[in-house]
């Protein structure tokens, strides 16, 4: 058995950037977590120079709530040092098991927080990245570990030195995104009152999205502490997340306020969190039990894979030690919200889904698309808008759509596009389902009498933007005309208010007129009678067009009959399917956390925070809710939020990252590498469709998909079907028409 300065390594955890992070035994048998620097950066002097000094303020770091330094050898061939082992969950886990924070249990996590944070700053050391992933819940407690010696943002080749920024997006001080000066302890408060609001409302209050948009909002825009428990709680948390260090309360500070209004029963003794705690002490145990790892060179990147059982224990330990990278797992949920045993490894072979036809046809371009609907498969690319037989891949009918926008599929007989001729106003046609015909056309809004003419210019962009959305419903077809916020359009068209043209579906005859607000319209929805329009004046901070996922704009509601305004809801934009009229439970996914809301009251029924940014199915099925991403598929419990089941080897399929997880006719279907082999969703090949059992996550059958660019993807008739970059593939499972 290896030993390193007289531990004893038990297991490979994981290895990063530094080097390799392994489970150790000391010779009294206590069991720690013994980090060892990649050789590569412990050949750079200034990297060890650092590394020494930093190891010195840690090991004085000595307080209940941190994972302290027990021992360190700077000038050792590879350096190394060891740190106390916490087995438990991380704190987003143990918080996505228990639910949202109440004001008490949210008190209590901030004063053990502040308590560990203090003993941090006494040290003059600053932890330079608090976050969830960096808290660990354990049988004695919540402890903060990684102090002191912080990776970088993109996970840097060397410790960290003056001037260079250091934490995660979210839970960076803006001090140091300016780089002012070394960061201080006030740094740390600022992301201890980001790391609470997050415990309350599930999102980071400055948003989700890129790193480059959350860290503009970090500098520029105030906090988002809508939901917290309470105004005492907005003002002093407000107070933590101020952009002046000095206007920020000190860690001992906010070690009272809190400590005045904390529960006597820790909310991590509730049984919900102590089953995630025994879980991963059992694993620990079968990681021990199990042996040593084979022998790999210290510090190295390419040693052995682990076997079965450290798979197993590296997904649980992901969070309670470091992060393993490649690790395939699916994990069920039991009923109480702890997790239950790992799924099976998928090593085995996996049923192998067919091939129906394949058909090459031109690339989807922007904008474009892939619908199934009935028995009818509709491929919008650069050129055409065709019609397939989606059992054979005859081609029913195809026509020029060089022009066309949105293409939305209305019953069984119509489908309706909008045409987007550059520098015109949009115009809307009804085709027959069946030839592919025009049944009907509007020649524009002035012709048609909807609107006077206010430009002698007619059907220029000068009236309308040159963008538009359409929606049908209750025997109406609503066409809004709206134009792009990007810099560009806004240097041709300038800001232009949206507006909103009711048709007669059967007919296309004119039969209302609403003109809005200035802004790009985001989303328009029908529901109950009624159509909901949300729009933002804002274009995002990369000045793209793209709309700010924390608008708080409103959400305006239109009569179908009339067009007539019937409501305007404050901060509605960012929930469009909750409106009057609307029934039902619906979900929604902002950022980092997904929420479930009641569509008629816009009400919040739960807020759950996520691993990653996400989209989620906007109903729920078989009582679960899908979340999708390109790393990961996961499924949370329609009623509370808690998981049910991740898996981090598949991913959503599709090229939107809006578009919800693919789900039809009892199956989820993702996109992932060859069943067996091991490989993480993000970085890995994207070899083929996966068909998951929604209710558990494993996978049902796979198959190969060809073609390389862009990849969308439609379902319906148990058949799935996938366009990747010219190569349109329809597949079926195993026991599906031969």
């Amino acid at each position: 058995m290896r030993e390193i300065g007289g531990y004893r390594l038990v297991a490979l955890l994981g290895e990063g950037g530094m080097g390799q992070v392994h489970l150790a035994r000391s010779a009294s048998g206590r069991l720690v977590a013994l980090k060892t620097v990649h050789p590569r950066l412990a050949a750079d002097p200034r990297f060890r120079e650092r590394f020494r000094r930093e190891v010195a303020a840690a090991r004085a770091v000595d307080g209940p709530y941190t994972a302290g330094v027990l021992a360190a050898d700077p000038e050792a061939e590879p350096p190394w040092l060891a740190q106390a082992y916490c087995a438990g969950p991380s704190l987003a886990e143990a918080v996505s098991a228990l639910g949202p924070l109440s004001a008490p249990q949210l008190a209590a996590l901030g004063a053990l927080l502040a308590e560990a944070l203090t003993t941090v700053h006494r040290a003059r050391l600053v932890h330079r990245d608090l976050k969830p992933a960096h808290v660990i819940v354990t049988r004695d407690g919540p402890k903060v570990i990684d102090f002191g010696i912080a990776k970088g943002v993109g996970e840097g080749d060397a410790l960290t030195g003056s001037g260079e920024i250091v934490g995660s997006p979210g839970f960076i001080a803006p001090e140091q995104l300016a780089r002012d000066a070394e960061p201080g302890p006030p740094a740390d408060v600022f992301a201890l009152g980001a790391l609470l609001a997050l415990c309350v409302t599930g999102r980071n209050p400055f948003g989700a999205g890129s790193a480059p948009e959350v860290l503009h909002r970090t500098l520029h825009e105030e906090p988002d502490l809508d939901g917290l428990p309470g105004p005492e709680w907005r003002e002093f948390l407000g107070r933590c997340l101020a952009r002046d260090p000095a206007d920020r309360p000190t860690a001992a500070e906010v070690l009272t306020w809190c400590a005045a209004r904390g529960e006597p029963t820790p909310w991590w003794e509730e049984e919900q969190v102590t089953a995630l705690i025994r879980r991963h002490e059992e694993a620990t145990d079968e990681l021990i039990e199990a042996g040593p790892a084979p022998e790999e060179p210290p510090g190295g990147e390419n040693g052995p894979a682990p076997g079965a059982s450290r798979r197993r224990f590296l997904f649980w330990s992901a969070s309670g030690a470091v992060a393993a990278a490649g690790v395939s797992a699916a994990v069920a949920l039991d009923g109480d919200g702890g997790r239950a045993a790992a799924a099976p490894a998928r090593t085995a072979a996996r049923p192998r889904g067919r091939t129906l036809w394949t058909r090459e046809l031109g690339a989807t371009q922007y904008g474009g698309s892939l619908l199934r609907h009935g028995d009818a498969l509709y491929v919008h690319d650069t050129a055409s808008l065709t019609r397939l037989d989606p059992a054979t891949g005859a081609v029913r009918w195809q026509r020029d759509a060089r022009d066309t926008g949105q293409v939305v599929p209305d019953g069984a007989d119509t489908v309706h596009v909008v045409r987007t001729a550059l520098g015109m106003a949009p115009t809307l046609a009804a085709l027959d389902a069946a030839t592919g015909d025009v049944r009907w056309e509007t020649r524009g809004a002035v012709p048609d009498g909807l609107r006077p003419r206010t430009s002698p210019l007619p059907g220029t962009a000068e009236l309308d933007g040159t963008r538009a959305v359409l929606a049908t419903g209750d025997g109406v077809v609503c066409l809004v005309t709206y134009a792009s916020y990007d810099q560009w359009s806004l240097r041709t068209e300038g800001r232009k208010p949206w507006r909103a043209y009711g048709y007669d579906a059967a007919t296309g005859r004119g039969l209302w007129y609403h003109e809005g607000t200035s802004g790009a319209v985001t989303a328009l929805r029908y529901a109950g009678g009624r159509f909901a329009i949300a729009a933002s004046a804002h274009g995002g901070p990369d000045g793209s067009g793209r709309p700010d996922p924390r608008s708080r704009e409103p959400l305006f509601v239109l009569r179908a009959a009339d067009g007539g305004q019937e409501a305007a809801i404050p901060g509605g934009a960012a929930r469009p399917d909750a409106h009057p009229g609307a029934s039902g439970t619906g979900y929604f996914a902002l950022g980092q956390a997904v929420g479930a809301v009641e569509l008629a009251t816009g009400t919040t029924l739960w807020s759950r925070g996520v691993t990653d940014s996400v989209s989620v199915t906007p109903r729920a099925t078989g009582g679960l809710v899908h979340a999708g991403s390109y790393a990961e598929i996961s499924a949370l419990d329609a009623a509370t939020g808690r998981t049910r089941w991740l898996r981090t080897d598949v991913a959503r399929l599709g090229g939107d990252a809006e578009e919800p997880p693919l789900l039809a006719d009892g199956r989820l279907y993702a996109t992932g590498p060859e069943p067996g082999t091991d490989q993480p969703a993000l970085g890995g090949p994207k070899w083929g469709v996966h068909a998951l059992d929604p209710a558990t996550g494993e996978t049902a059958w796979a198959a190969p998909f060809t073609g390389t660019g862009e990849l969308r993807a439609a379902a319906g008739g148990s058949l799935v079907h996938v366009f990747v970059g010219t190569v349109l593939t329809t597949f079926h499972g195993p026991d599906g028409p031969v």
